[in-house]
């Protein structure tokens, strides 16, 4: 169970990175951006996931609001029922976040915990852990994505290049680590896409053989959306691709 409990975790990190950037913060967040992902165990649909992205207000103040959920269907669902949702309200203009929220239902397994981030004294206040010190310009996972898919997800980028950013997850500060690999073109349901390739260094010995068991592809367009991610797992194989998508544009996505 704990295996599966940081495959969607996993699964989580991939699809939290959707919105449109261009070294700019959200153009259209205004529209109700909305993703929705399946998640395959094989042949077999165990999952699926969506991530909406909104302009939100939190104490006065104009925001993006991104939520992400991630459930189990089917049979995974009768066997360990999963439905997780993050949350994160973050700057229009640095990206940072403000408040971050973490739900957690995994079996008889939950878990809830809202974090606030005071920039001013690089604290951050847990309702689970209390005020803790922490690095400059930290992130919570959500925001994280946003901030790389600004400022890293671009031409720019070098095969090899590793983009690090720190986080606060899970209650604990957690380093971001993806490696990019190149260029390659993906087939599926929504076109021929060309794709940049990122390996993220996760660790090993737990659910991966490999730093490079997971891989994720994020369209090399405007919209920079993910895809696909797979992941090779001690007992096989695991797959999330993107089967919909609204308030994108879609002239961009596909490979001519």
């Amino acid at each position: 169970m704990r295996m599966l409990r940081f495959t969607l975790f996993l699964i989580s990190l991939f699809v939290l990175s959707t919105s449109t950037y261009s070294n700019t913060p959200v153009k259209s967040a205004d529209k109700g951006e909305h993703l929705k992902y399946v998640i395959h165990y094989g042949i077999v649909r165990g999952g699926k996931a969506s991530l909406k992205l909104k302009s939100d207000k939190i104490n006065d103040k104009e925001v993006y609001h991104a939520t992400l959920t991630g459930r189990t269907v089917g049979l995974f669902n009768t066997l360990y029922r999963v439905k997780d949702t993050y949350e994160s309200f973050f700057d229009k203009e640095t990206l940072l976040p403000i408040k971050a929220i973490r739900d957690i239902k995994e079996g008889s397994y939950k878990r809830y915990n809202e974090v606030t981030f005071d920039r001013e004294q690089n604290q951050i206040n847990s309702q689970r852990s209390g005020i803790k010190d922490v690095p400059v310009g930290i992130h919570d996972i959500l925001s994280a994505f946003y901030f790389a898919r600004a400022y890293y997800f671009n031409s720019d980028l070098e095969v090899g290049q590793v983009v690090k950013i720190q986080t606060y997850f899970a209650d604990e500060e957690f380093l971001l680590q993806f490696r990019f690999m190149g260029y390659e073109n993906i087939k599926s349901k929504i076109g021929n896409v060309k794709c940049y390739k990122f390996i993220p260094i996760v660790q090993t010995g737990r659910a991966f053989e490999d730093e490079d068991d997971m891989k994720i592809w994020i369209s090399a367009d405007a919209n920079k959306i993910p895809v696909r991610v797979q992941f090779d797992l001690f007992l096989g194989s695991l797959r999330c691709d993107l089967i919909n998508f609204s308030n994108f544009s879609t002239s961009s996505l596909r490979k001519n």
